[in-house]
Formats: C-alpha cells, sequence, structure tokens
C-alpha cells in the first residue's frame, strides 16, 4: 500500500515537474560550470541559461513522451504547472539581485522557441545540438571556429620563419589553443544535451495523464468565467 502512494505521489503532475525542473536545473548547471567548456562567463549569466534551457528541455520532453496522448487544449495543464514551476524558481533565485521573471519573460521565451526551432529544424545530430550550444553561450560556429584555427595555424608558420614576426608566435599559440578549446566544447555539448533529453524523459514518463486532463479543464472552466 505505502509502494503505490508514493508511486502517486511522485506521479502527481505538480510534484513531478517542479522536481523535473529543478533536477535538470541543477544538472545542468553542474555540467555548464565544468572548466572544459572554457565559458568564460560569471556564475549568475550561466545560471540563468541553465534555468532557461532546463524549462525548454523538459517541455520538449513532455511533448515528446506524450505524443498522440493529449489534444492541444489538454496539454495547457502540463503548461500552466511547468510555468508556474518556472516563473517561481526564477524569482525564488533571481529576485534578490532585483531581477523579476516578467522583465525577461519576452527574450526567456524567444530563447525556448530558439531552442525548439533548431531541433526541429533540418540539422540532424550532433550538428542541432551545437547549434543551440551557440544559442546559450553566444560562441561562434564550429565551423567557423575551425576556419579561424586554419588561418592562424598558417599565419603561425610563417611567422615562425620570419625574423620581423617571430615575437608574435606566443600570441599566436594562445589564440589558436583557446580556439581549439572552444571547439572541444562543442563535442561536449553534443554529449550533454542528448543526456540531459533522456534524463528528462525518464522523470516525465509517468505522469499522470488524467490529472493533466483534469487540469486543463478546470483551467478552460476558470477562464470562460471571466
Amino acid at each position: 500500500m505505502k509502494f503505490f502512494n508514493r508511486y502517486k505521489r511522485f506521479s502527481d503532475p505538480e510534484v513531478l515537474v517542479s522536481n523535473s525542473l529543478q533536477f535538470l536545473l541543477t544538472r545542468i548547471t553542474d555540467d555548464l560550470e565544468r572548466e572544459a567548456y572554457h565559458w568564460d562567463k560569471p556564475w549568475g549569466v550561466k545560471r540563468y541559461e541553465s534555468m532557461i534551457l532546463a524549462k525548454f528541455i523538459l517541455d520538449y520532453s513532455f511533448e515528446n513522451i506524450i505524443k498522440d496522448q493529449l489534444l492541444d487544449e489538454e496539454k495547457n495543464g502540463y503548461y500552466h504547472l511547468s510555468n508556474t514551476s518556472f516563473q517561481n524558481l526564477f524569482n525564488s533565485e533571481f529576485s534578490e539581485v532585483g531581477i523579476n521573471f516578467k522583465d525577461l519573460q519576452k527574450e526567456i521565451t524567444k530563447k525556448v522557441e530558439d531552442y525548439l526551432t533548431v531541433l526541429k529544424g533540418k540539422h540532424d545530430p550532433p550538428e542541432c545540438y551545437h547549434q543551440v550550444y551557440m544559442l546559450i553561450t553566444g560562441s561562434r560556429s564550429h565551423l567557423e571556429l575551425g576556419e579561424e584555427i586554419k588561418k592562424k595555424t598558417t599565419c603561425l608558420e610563417f611567422i615562425r620563419t620570419n625574423d620581423h614576426f617571430v615575437h608574435m608566435v606566443p600570441q599566436y599559440e594562445i589564440q589558436i589553443r583557446d580556439m581549439m578549446n572552444k571547439v572541444s566544447a562543442f563535442d561536449l555539448a553534443g554529449i550533454m544535451l542528448p543526456h540531459m533529453i533522456r534524463s528528462a524523459k525518464q522523470k516525465i514518463k509517468d505522469i499522470n495523464i488524467k490529472k493533466i486532463k483534469s487540469l486543463s479543464k478546470k483551467l478552460a472552466n476558470k477562464d470562460k468565467k471571466k
């Protein structure tokens, strides 16, 4: 009996959505904090981007899990819970520094839409994940960095043999190394993002569909009474 009560509690949409969002936020933040990404931004910026990415991944995974089980209007209950959980989490973390969800709602919505456009676009993995990473970090593309490395390497070979420019060798070596580090970060993102999506699907797969439908109906009736 205790097992079924526990299962019922953890499949409850409100609990499941809130816990899954927090789980993803923690995992994504921890990953993007790794030095291997060479993403030189303050922790607050990384936390902000991680939170938006966590919201997107959870919603994206929900859509993939439920597929044809719900009509669009029957999904409203889920999105009400997802949006409410995200807003509460966002405000609890950033209100202390004077940032409120409502102030950045348009920007956040745009980021989520951009991520969705990329994953539903023409590019296959890992390129689609690379593009999401570019949107998160503002990095140049994998291809652009690769081309720049080739150019810098060619220049380096020339200045090493020219006494007039040999003093520039350390500068070029540092630039090439930095760009190679940024290229390697794309490989990490190509592993991290699909892993987070799989984790989100695993978390959200047991969500109580009946309760989602019921909540959607309640919200629809509430709107009619306004």
